[in-house]
């Protein structure tokens, strides 16, 4: 099989925006990897997210400073929340940092990537980090969606071994 061309759209991000970002797990069918990613400026971005790379029962939260997700294969899309005032960037990692790591009581599932970011978009909220409009389940409704309808388009042109052109 020999692939023709596979096009990528021009990924724009604003400074001081933070965004979902949304994440192809490859052999995980449907399901995404979410995680936070602050656009300071074109040359400052960090991502934010939970793992469990080493024991699927242990997670651990990740801050990842100076990434670029411009040239990322994985990613799915990106659902931008807000404008971050600059003056809470340096306050924003601590506060990331106390978001408890466990079965959330508030949404009534077990920890994963995505309880955790709903979790933190709803103490980011709640103590003025960020100010959203809709409830925390309509903004997790609009990322899945966003990732289900990029994962649907993922088209690719291939040649077939069975012929001569």
């Amino acid at each position: 099989m020999s692939i023709v061309e596979v096009a990528t759209p021009n990924l724009t991000f604003e400074a001081n925006g933070l965004y979902i970002l949304l994440s192809d797990r490859g052999d995980k069918s449907y399901t995404s990897h979410w995680s936070l990613y602050l656009h300071q400026s074109p040359t400052s971005d960090t991502i934010y997210h939970l793992l469990n790379d080493t024991d699927p029962t242990i997670w651990r939260f990740e801050h990842l400073p100076d990434q670029t997700v411009l040239n990322d294969q994985t990613l799915l899309g990106a659902l931008k929340i807000e404008m971050m005032d600059p003056i809470l960037h340096a306050h924003f990692l601590e506060r990331l940092r106390q978001i408890p790591i466990v079965d959330s009581v508030r949404f009534r599932e077990r920890i994963t990537c995505r309880v955790w970011l709903k979790e933190a978009l709803f103490a980011l909220d709640d103590e003025g980090y960020i100010m959203l409009t809709r409830s925390v389940d309509d903004i997790e409704a609009d990322a899945r969606d966003l990732a289900l309808w990029s994962k649907s388009l993922r088209r690719t042109v291939v040649r077939s071994c069975g012929s001569q052109t």
